[in-house]
């Protein structure tokens, strides 16, 4: 049986549907077409764009940190080039299996802080790119290197690291930079900060961070798909930082810090005339260098559970009684205020008596008839005890106020402590009391309230050395310090108290006549100081039969030549005894370190 032809009413319907499709199909094709031209011509640059920034991206350029040098040029703190390794998320397929790859490869890497680092990138936007706070050896940038193509959305990065030459000497000084953290945000500018991970920390790092740090610049880089840099397009460079010229001397520093190994105390050294500041030292002390990619938790640990407590800088942070430091400030405003003269005389019979109570000298045995200069030059206690009653806590407070006690030296340097100056109204203020008479008498031999820092005291042995000129310490060289005169304007009187101080240094008799006796060619005036760790009440003070941490704290002020001064020092030793047997020899030593081959 074979096919028949169909009717033709049966055919004309289908070749219209078949018309009306290819038409439909005509007309789509067309639409596209016109789509794809007008595109083209119209909107070509917009797409190229964004075509292009598949392959082509913006990097911020990372500015050189400014370097620190001492007054003689010498590097106190630097930049060493680094290897780390960047990683960016959005090109990572799997980031768990990355760092596990990464920490077979290189199985010397802290696997502590890579797997913290992978935590905290994913908290961060997936586009950017995170530098991994840690330097490569060598040998470990060559053999990430010989796998990179393993690791897609992870690039060896080169990158500045800071490093401190110095390490412990300068710690509290300088300071270090760290990683960038939460609480450092709110002192940022962020656009400043797009390519850097670290900041200053703390010391002249933290204070100088915003002429440091600089400028970051940017560069267009092509990529491949792997995030690999082809070619770079545009590049803009960053603008360093500035560098930082200080007025300290790295190896008078370096001296006093091993003048004082082994003891926790600090020591400042100013030049008088200029407020230059040219020792820092606080010790024990701690490795810079540790904090700058993040110490880690074991290192970090040791130093906070260090009894010693390296990590407080006692130069401008620990708080003390100034002791008879300040003896030669009251006698000199007593001279000047007319509650003494220079021919008055007391007798010292060890002690003295007040509403029935015995405050006894430091010479159980006493110092017999006694005038205001011998006062300075033997430290005689009962004198001071005698005058304060006369002039009240308040006239006390007034006489060493202007030294700078009591208040900030105003220094260029983040953290310091104002200290305590005691007078009815601070006691009234702060422990809601009214003062007793008593306590003058111990104010008067800086003990009771009285509390300050190491750097206030070398502050107020400027002034003395400057006679009334009060210069702002400082630690930049490009500094202009304010300079501010006392109104103690009669010279006989400066004169009189810096030649007990001389006579405190180089006579038989002055308490810091066995460190002195040995200099020749210059004067010293000086000042021992010994504070109480805790109150004798009327017990003898036995140093044998006490625990150390109770022993007294021992202070040594001065400065040189007597006449011409060149350098005012301050050195507290906490627990060290007399001030005269350990304090001033250190400090006598400084000095004449300094003068014979320093200057």
């Amino acid at each position: 049986m074979g096919w028949k032809a169909a009717p033709k009413a049966m055919v004309w319907p289908f070749k219209n549907r078949l018309i009306f499709a290819l038409l439909i199909i005509l007309l789509a094709f067309s639409g596209l077409i016109a789509r794809m031209v007008y595109l083209q011509y119209h909107h070509h640059e917009t797409y190229l764009e964004l075509a292009e920034g598949n392959r082509i991206s913006v990097q911020a350029v990372a500015p050189e940190r400014g370097k620190i040098y001492d007054r003689n040029g010498q590097l106190v703190a630097d930049n060493q080039p680094v290897f780390s390794l960047s990683f960016t998320r959005e090109r990572i397929p799997d980031l768990q299996a990355s760092i596990d790859n990464l920490a077979l490869l290189l199985p010397d890497i802290d696997q502590e802080r890579l797997s913290q680092f992978s935590q905290r990138i994913t908290r961060l936007p997936r586009h950017q790119t995170h530098v991994f706070p840690t330097s490569l050896t060598d040998e470990q940038a060559a053999i990430f290197a010989a796998h990179n193509h393993r690791f897609p959305g992870i690039q060896l990065t080169a990158r500045q690291k800071r490093v401190y030459p110095h390490g412990q000497s300068t710690a509290h000084l300088v300071g270090y930079v760290g990683r960038i953290s939460e609480q450092d945000l709110p002192r940022i500018d962020r656009a400043r900060y797009r390519a850097t991970s670290t900041i200053g920390k703390s010391g002249l790092e933290r204070f100088y961070e915003d002429q440091l740090h600089g400028y970051p610049g940017l560069r267009r880089v092509e990529t491949n798909a792997r995030g690999r840099v082809i070619r770079i397009l545009e590049h803009i460079p960053a603008t360093p930082g500035e560098d930082l010229h200080l007025t300290v001397d790295i190896r008078l520093q370096q001296f006093l810090e091993q003048e004082l190994s082994g003891w926790r105390a600090a020591a400042v050294a100013i030049e008088p005339s200029s407020g230059e500041v040219l020792a820092f030292v606080s010790t024990p002390s701690f490795d810079a260098n540790l904090f700058v990619d993040g110490i880690s938790h074991n290192d970090y640990n040791s130093l906070l559970t260090d009894p010693r407590r390296p990590l407080i800088n006692r130069a401008s942070r620990g708080l003390y009684p100034p002791g008879s430091t300040t003896k030669p400030i009251t006698a000199l405003g007593a001279l000047e205020l007319g509650y003494t003269n220079m021919t008055r005389r007391i007798f010292d019979p060890g002690y003295f008596e007040f509403q029935d109570r015995r405050y006894h000298n430091w010479r159980r045995e006493g110092h017999g008839w006694t005038d205001l200069k011998r006062s300075i030059v033997e430290s005689v206690d009962t004198y001071y005890y005698k005058m304060s009653l006369d002039m009240g806590i308040d006239t006390l407070h007034d006489i060493l106020a202007p030294f700078g006690f009591g208040k900030r030296t105003g220094i260029d340097h983040p953290g310091e402590q104002a200290g305590i100056l005691p007078s009815q109204a601070w006691k009234r203020a702060v422990h809601g009391e009214a003062w007793f008479r008593g306590e003058t008498i111990i104010s008067s031999i800086g003990q009771g309230y009285n509390l300050i820092t190491p750097l206030q005291l070398a502050h107020a042995t400027s002034i003395l050395a400057n006679r009334g000129q009060v210069v702002t310490p400082h630690f930049n060289q490009a500094i202009e310090p304010k300079v501010d005169q006392l109104a103690i304007e009669n010279r006989q009187h400066w004169e009189y108290v810096i030649d007990g101080m001389v006579d405190s240094v180089h006579t038989p008799r002055g308490t810091a006549w066995s460190s002195g006796r040995q200099i020749e060619g210059y004067k010293i005036a000086g000042k021992t100081g010994t504070a109480q760790v805790f109150s004798l009440n009327d017990q003898e003070y036995r140093e044998e039969e006490l625990d150390q941490r109770l022993h007294n704290h021992a202070l040594f002020v001065a400065f040189a030549p007597a006449h011409q001064p060149n350098i005012a020092i301050s050195i507290i030793v906490e627990n060290g005894g007399g001030g005269g047997r350990t304090a001033a020899p250190i400090g006598v030593r400084a000095i004449d370190y300094y003068l014979r081959e320093l200057r």
